[in-house]
């Protein structure tokens, strides 16, 4: 018995042979059928489909044999799997390769035996698909194209085998992608209804009443709006926007953590009825340096009801409008430092009076900065005769509810944005009457 040589791509072709997780699974009916039709059309009482290993041949469709596996260096399929075409022994007692092979000499007691090579995914001979009978035989021309096209026929379905995989694979990383993406979601809209929560309840007091406004462009935006009574009886109430870079789950955390910073009093050494001292304090709490680049702006003021005054301070937001009940709109607010970008920035402070009937509005740059088909942008200054507009307009004027002021301005920005903002958008309106 002459034992068969590895070949030359050995290692490789272990690899290509493993990579298709064939060894050793259960059969299956694709690769039965192939043997039992083989059997039928050569009327041989052996065929099977044999995988090469390091050490054994491996059955992964058998007929007429009994064991699973043989060692690797008595059998044929061994010398197969060394050359592209089809092995033909037909009388293995006259062939020194396999003349006391164990195999011929015992049980099965093969003579004939014809075995074509099996190509995996990667191009080396992982296996055959084999015929052998107990007694000598011719193979003839015709039966070799025969075995040829039930070989090829062996190769699709192995091959099939590894797309099946890829295929299970595939849909296994979909599922879980989109079992993440549940998960996302739901933490998204969580992550949402909390910054939901922090915004300000509306408020209504004998001085004052506030109602507010905030569209997201994504799941969580970085616009945020306060208003925070300053005494029991709501004489002196601060309000403020602030608005932090881009938008998404980092801006969120970063403006709701300023606006909870306000709303409990934890900024060190702030003074939340002076504006100027608030700012100060966030620029401190904040810096650029420790927010990942993320930086802010922000328009504070503090109205005291009981002395008509309204006194701002800004950093790097634009002015707000204070809209009489006639007569010229007033912009407050000369913009300071970014927060964050200045360890030592000050601020000053604007303080004005305020006629009876005013509307005071705060907002962010997304409803300024929104664009209509033509990529032309609103601007401030027609964004502020919008909403001076709406607010002067009879069927939205005072004492109507300021709900309808703010539908009117957020519908008119939305129509021009073709229904879809390209950036957050904040509005708080104080009615001071």
């Amino acid at each position: 018995m002459i034992a068969p040589p590895l070949p030359a791509d050995e290692a490789e072709r272990l690899a290509d042979l493993h990579a298709l997780a064939l060894l050793d699974t259960p059969p299956e009916e694709r690769f039965d059928r192939i043997v039992r039709l083989a059997m039928a059309v050569f009327d041989v009482p052996i065929a099977y489909i044999a995988l090469i290993d390091s050490d054994r041949q491996w059955f992964k469709a058998k007929c007429g044999l009994s064991p699973d596996h043989t060692g690797r260096d008595e059998s044929f399929c061994g010398h197969t799997i060394l050359q592209d075409d089809v092995l033909v022994v037909p009388d293995a007692h006259h062939d020194r390769r396999f003349h006391d092979n164990p195999l011929v000499v015992g049980t099965p007691f093969i003579r004939f035996y014809a075995g074509h090579p099996l190509v995996g995914r990667a191009g080396g001979n992982v296996g055959t698909l084999c015929l052998a009978d107990s007694r000598p035989r011719d193979f003839a021309e015709r039966d070799i194209a025969l075995l040829r096209e039930l070989a090829a026929v062996a190769e699709r379905e192995i091959r099939l085998v590894d797309l099946a995989r890829l295929q299970r694979q595939l849909l296994d990383t979909r599922t879980e992608l989109a079992a993440t993406q549940r998960r996302l979601d739901r933490e998204l809209a969580e992550a949402a209804a909390y910054v939901r929560s922090v915004l300000p309840a509306p408020l209504d007091a004998a001085g004052i009443s506030i109602r507010h406004r905030l569209l997201a462009c994504s799941e969580l935006g970085g616009d945020m709006l306060v208003a925070l009574p300053l005494d029991a009886a709501v004489r002196r109430t601060a309000i403020a926007v602030l608005d932090v870079a881009g938008h998404g789950v980092g801006s969120s955390l970063l403006s709701v953590s300023a606006a909870n910073a306000l709303r409990s009093g934890g900024l060190p050494a702030a003074d939340l009825a002076r504006p100027a001292s608030v700012l100060a304090a966030l620029n401190r709490t904040f810096p650029l340096d420790e927010t990942e680049g993320k930086f802010m702006t922000i328009w504070y003021g503090v109205y005291d009801a009981s002395a008509r005054t309204l006194t701002c301070s800004v950093a790097g937001h634009h002015p707000a409008l204070l809209i009489p009940p006639q007569g010229t709109v007033q912009l407050l607010g000369e913009p300071g430092p970014l927060i964050g970008f200045f360890p030592d920035a000050t601020y000053v402070e604007e303080t004005v009076q305020v006629t009876p009937g005013s509307l005071l509005v705060l907002f962010s740059d997304g409803g300024f900065e929104v664009a209509d088909a033509a990529g032309s942008l609103l601007g401030y200054d027609a964004f502020a005769e919008l909403v001076t507009g709406i607010a002067r307009d009879p069927q939205t004027a005072p004492p109507q509810p300021a709900d309808e002021r703010l539908e009117a301005i957020v519908a008119a920005i939305g129509d021009r944005a073709g229904g879809r903002l390209s950036d957050d958008f904040a509005i708080l309106e104080a009615w001071l009457p």
